[in-house]
């Protein structure tokens, strides 16, 4: 089944911001994980391109929108990095829709794109400075995962605090997602890598009738064409 689709509208995380946009029956409101912010906004605009509802987005960190929602936060669907937080959100027993692994990525080992070229023996190197999620958010937890205890420099709280440390020449190397990589030019792989897990699961969950179309849309070729143009795979990599 095909949905209609809509305009996004970026806000600030808050919840009068969003208890606003949830209280406009005309309008759809997405709470989505601060790693999807470019491409939220592409599947906005196809969904938009048919004549559907406008769609405002609320983007931050998975762990701090899931608990502006368990604060009562209005919102239709929850797109974010952690399956694991929908636990707590899918207690109520209103009907609750739920999409596991509709778009994947992985983690790379990035660096300015001016900078010398490094190999993967650098990560251990006390000499550069190394930038990386915390553990408690999903690229964090998968860097530990993948990596291990590595010598980091700074511990920030998304992939995309890491992305703006190597942005302004404060690190050497950074681990953030592949579609980090893939949305600035100004960044690159710091040595070939291939996609490999583990890898970062986004899950969707409608908390609303409103957000069952938005969520149907995601399970769409057009959805997929998007979310494959800016770097995500629709298929865990192997």
């Amino acid at each position: 089944m095909r949905f209609l689709p809509a305009l996004v509208v970026v806000l600030a995380v808050t919840p009068a911001t969003a208890a606003c946009a949830a209280d406009d029956t005309n309008r759809v409101t997405v709470f989505a994980a601060s790693s999807l912010t470019d491409v939220v906004d592409d599947l906005a605009e196809r969904w938009e391109a048919a004549g559907g509802p406008e769609v405002v987005v609320v983007l931050g960190g998975s762990n701090h929108l899931a608990a502006q929602l368990r604060d009562g936060a209005p919102a239709d669907a929850f797109l974010t990095a952690d399956a694991d937080l929908l636990d707590g959100l899918l207690s109520d027993p209103a009907p609750v829709d739920l999409v596991r692994g509709f778009a994947y990525n992985h983690l790379v080992v990035a660096m300015p794109s001016d900078g010398p070229g490094w190999n993967p023996g650098d990560l251990h190197n006390r000499d550069l400075v190394l930038v990386a999620c915390a553990r408690g958010v999903p690229c964090g937890d998968a860097t530990w995962a993948w990596f291990g205890d590595l010598p980091v420099d700074s511990y920030e709280p998304s992939a995309r605090a890491v992305v703006t440390r190597l942005d302004l020449g404060e690190a050497d190397l950074g681990i953030v997602y592949a579609t980090d990589v893939a949305a600035r030019p100004g960044l690159v792989q710091a040595w070939p890598q291939d996609p490999a897990c583990p890898c970062v699961a986004y899950a969707a969950a409608a908390l609303t009738d409103r957000g069952r179309s938005f969520l149907a849309f995601l399970d769409t070729p057009v959805a997929w064409e998007v979310l494959t143009d800016h770097g995500f795979v629709t298929e865990p990599p192997s």
